[in-house]
């Protein structure tokens, strides 16, 4: 197997997998008050199903080219970021997730690191956590301060 195929399937293994639970365990849709709480979910795997396929089938077409680590950043630093979420809380570790790519990765400036931290903390606790009540993980420290 090619290493620029591994990735893909990871993808579609873990959108199938998505799928079925969000379908088997939360629903998609009810028939009076429409989407219900698997909804966004099953609409987020199947398109990353959908992508992830269309990237297996073009790594195939694709020359392996030996991989160079900075290839695996964005692996390494979903996984820091996903063990964060446990430790410090959703919305604490999103934040430091954008600040170090934006600021090192990407190598921003820091008026537009800011910038897009606003936003994207204003978009996400404002849709997510207020208008939908989304009930992120608050983390081992929050739950520890808070008495949980």
């Amino acid at each position: 197997m090619k290493m620029k195929s591994i990735i893909p399937l990871v993808s579609l293994v873990v959108g199938v997998i998505w799928v079925f639970y969000g379908l088997s365990n939360h629903g998609f849709w009810h028939p009076i008050r429409g989407p219900i709480s698997g909804f966004l979910p099953i609409l987020a795997a199947g398109i990353l199903s959908v992508v992830s396929l269309i990237g297996l089938i073009q790594s195939f077409r694709e020359q392996d080219e030996p991989d160079r680590l900075e290839s695996w950043s964005i692996v390494l630093a979903a996984t820091i970021t996903f063990a964060l979420i446990f430790i410090i809380g959703m919305y604490a570790a999103l934040l430091i997730f954008l600040l170090v790519w934006l600021r090192f990765y990407e190598k921003a400036s820091w008026k537009h690191t800011i910038i897009c931290l606003v936003v994207a903390f204003a978009i996400v606790f404002g849709a997510f956590g207020q208008w939908l009540q989304v009930p992120f993980p608050r983390g081992m420290v929050l739950n520890f301060i808070l008495g949980y």
